[in-house]
């Protein structure tokens, strides 16, 4: 049985089991996307909090050195896995999770441990490391050192977004979210630390090409073996177009992929 994701931010350990359904919006259709989904969902806890009901959410994306997770993406290998390790700076000294994101076909397997914001780099950077404390015992944890020395993954991408999140009032699971301001920088240690002036934008493959370009939203449908009928309506009424997106990648492209050819991808 699927977990509601906000729960999952403040256990030790969670496992959700859902499909996503990705979309590159404007503003003004992220408008209309959310005056739609006022009537079956509720602010997420989180967001509501905040006066603009928006959080920031900071990535540390694990590869191999060849960038084996990045070309699985690309290449969208029926079976494929992400490795990060995420925290939420609007709330510094917090709790950081170590995630495993696998996608087999169109079904999404979650994984995701708890650790204290002290004491986390010493496992990524040893996946050897006795798990004491709050990892002793985790699967979650356990899992994502697993999988990461089995690759020889390294830290290599952060990311850094704001997240509008809605959760279904009905539903056991369903979750609209809202990301924007979605950028990047290269990060090769286990650390949350970046460069102010080294973040790049990947809000999309056009507004990588010109600065001046409107940045769009991800709006990202997300629920369990079948999409609400709300959400069906929303899609067929606004017409939404599904893509894949993923920022990681994205982030990769930025980085290490010319302009010209990311172009080319998206015509």
């Amino acid at each position: 049985m699927a977990r509601r994701e906000s729960g999952a931010r403040n256990g030790s350990e969670a496992r959700i089991e859902r499909r996503e359904f990705k979309y590159l919006v404007s503003r003004d259709t992220a408008a209309r996307v959310r005056d739609a989904v006022a009537a079956f969902c509720v602010l997420d806890r989180h967001a509501a909090l905040s006066p603009d009901h928006r959080y920031t959410i900071e990535s540390l994306y694990l590869d191999t050195p060849s960038l084996a997770l990045y070309r699985a993406n690309e290449v969208e290998l029926l079976d494929r896995v992400k490795l990060r390790v995420r925290h939420y700076p609007d709330h510094p000294g917090g709790d950081v999770f170590l995630e495993v994101k696998r996608r087999v076909h169109d079904v999404i397997d979650k994984t995701r441990g708890r650790l204290p914001h002290d004491g986390w780099q010493r496992l990524v950077d040893d996946p050897f490391a006795p798990l004491t404390g709050p990892a002793a015992d985790n699967p979650a944890v356990e899992r994502f050192l697993a999988i990461q020395h089995t690759l020889g993954a390294r830290p290599g991408m952060l990311v850094r977004y704001q997240r509008e999140a809605w959760m279904g009032i009905h539903e056991n699971y369903a979750r609209v979210t809202f990301d924007t301001a979605i950028r990047a920088q290269i990060c090769e240690v286990a650390d949350f630390a970046p460069d102010p002036g080294h973040w790049r934008p990947l809000d999309d493959a056009y507004s990588q090409k010109s600065a001046v370009a409107a940045s769009a939203v991800v709006l990202e449908l997300k629920f369990e073996s079948l999409a609400p009928t709300w959400m069906q309506a929303i899609i067929e009424s606004l017409d939404l177009w599904r893509l894949s997106y993923s920022k990681y990648g994205n982030g990769v492209q930025a980085f290490f992929v010319p302009p010209e050819s990311r172009m080319e991808a998206v015509r």
